[in-house]
């Protein structure tokens, strides 16, 4: 039956016979719940939110781009348009805020006020919805609608109990790994502070070799200065008598031979060991690595993936 409507104000909710309402926010109830006072509410669905499905609401990506507004925005929206009814916001037409759906048009699948039956479906089949709505909870259609949401929401609770059992994977991976990452460090900090030790020990036993061995030479450098000051000395102290001086000076002279035979040995062997601390060419390897010490080796995850399958068919 095609109908053509007139233009006019549906100042009146004819489906439900009431104005309007305009109640105390403190009546305004979440739609999900039911029963717990609205906290938020979204713009775009239309619905008032308690805290729990409000926080579910903006968690999930369908909703990604919708306005959920909270706080004195949402009174301030609940004060200004009048929604504070369950029923009235649900029968809002979206197109004009301020009138009442009351057709369906088969054809375009859609539900609408007044002004849009005349504006956009004056040509269509439209069914006035107090009369097309007449015992609809035994009709098929409920039955196939609230059966789909009854599933998808199953699947959604599989879906979150899932995604809830991957973010302890992810936890408890992310702890071990730390752990894991901790215990390399000790191990090379344990690695470095032995080889330090042992090449402190190194370097010191080369140092107290070579000076061990310098002032040896040092001491018999010593003995030989000193000896060859006594023979200088006895030498002066003869000088008054020809004989005794030339016998001291003959004394000297093979005593002297002797002690520069002991000097040159001395000179011969006054040498250290040099020696110059070089990095080990995997530390330096290592230092020059950006991925040094350690890499992140990733690998595939516990991925879901969920196929719904689930089509509304009419």
């Amino acid at each position: 039956m095609n109908i053509v409507f007139s233009t006019y104000s549906a100042t009146m909710d004819q489906v439900g016979g009431t104005n309007v309402s305009t109640q105390s926010t403190n009546n305004i109830v979440c739609h999900i719940c039911s029963n717990v006072r609205a906290a938020a509410h979204c713009v775009d669905c239309r619905i008032y939110l308690c805290g729990l499905c409000g926080g579910h609401h903006r968690k999930y990506p369908t909703f990604d781009n919708h306005r959920v507004i909270s706080g004195t925005k949402m009174l301030s929206s609940v004060h200004h348009q009048g929604h504070g009814n369950i029923a009235d916001d649900l029968r809002r037409c979206s197109d004009h805020p301020q009138e009442f759906i009351k057709f369906f048009c088969a054809s375009h699948d859609a539900v609408y006020c007044g002004i849009c039956s005349t504006k956009r479906h004056k040509g269509c089949h439209q069914e006035y919805i107090p009369v097309l709505s007449k015992d609809y909870i035994n009709s098929g259609d409920y039955k196939k609608v609230t059966a789909y949401l009854q599933s998808t929401d199953t699947t959604t609770n599989t879906v979150l109990k899932e995604i809830d059992h991957l973010i302890k994977k992810v936890e408890q991976l992310n702890s071990s790994q730390v752990e894991k990452l901790k215990s390399f460090k000790v191990l090379i900090v344990a690695y470095l502070d032995q080889r330090e030790k042992e090449l402190l020990r190194a370097i010191q036993l080369t140092r107290d070799k070579d000076l061990a061995a310098l002032k040896k030479l040092q001491s018999s450098a010593n003995a030989i200065k000193s000896d060859l000051s006594k023979e200088l000395a006895n030498v002066k102290t003869h000088e008054k008598n020809s004989s005794d001086l030339f016998i001291a000076t003959k004394r000297a002279q093979a005593l002297l031979d002797k002690l520069q035979s002991s000097l040159n040995n001395i000179a011969s062997r006054t040498k250290f060991q040099e020696y110059d601390l070089q990095k080990d060419p995997l530390v330096e390897t290592l230092l020059k690595n950006k991925d040094g010490m350690a890499q992140l080796v990733t690998a595939p995850g516990n991925m879901i993936y969920f196929c719904l399958r689930l089509k509304m068919q009419f």
